[in-house]
């Protein structure tokens, strides 16, 4: 009776969903070793009810088919559902990523952009490299000026 209580009341919570399958079916397993077997409609009815928000989506189409699913047919569905969020999770970090670096990149080149289009940086340190170059000529030059 006891496994019977604890099957009805596993979530998967943090685990993984191999390890949250695995123990459903442990408990299953057990509950068949002391002569109640447990059908395929029932573990499936475990197993979905445990389930975390993030499948909740799969879970409810499990729920309206006509056909009941094997364990297997199940651990497939659910473990094939579980690699495609992760990789949906990766795709939108990696997007997100994108998204921030884009942001500062253009943040960051419009708030040194002054007339003309031209960067602040490059407008001041061409007119004192111009004035700077005029100054170095004259240096040690006699000017035309003075005789």
């Amino acid at each position: 009776m006891q496994f019977k209580e604890e099957i009805t009341l596993i979530k998967r919570k943090n685990c993984s969903i191999l390890e949250y399958l695995h123990a459903v079916k442990a408990l299953a397993d057990k509950i068949t070793l002391i002569d109640h077997p447990t059908s395929d409609d029932d573990l499936n009815f475990y197993i979905l009810n445990g389930l975390s928000f993030d499948f909740r989506d799969i879970a409810a189409s499990i729920r309206v088919r006509g056909k009941s699913l094997s364990f297997e047919e199940l651990y497939d569905l659910l473990v094939g559902h579980d690699s495609y969020l992760r990789q949906l999770e990766t795709t939108t970090q990696q997007l997100m990523v994108m998204a921030n670096y884009t942001n500062c990149n253009t943040s960051f080149r419009s708030s040194y952009q002054k007339d003309n289009g031209k960067p602040f940086w490059s407008l001041h340190n061409y007119s004192q490299s111009r004035d700077s170059r005029s100054q170095y000529k004259t240096l040690g030059q006699p000017n035309n000026n003075e005789k």
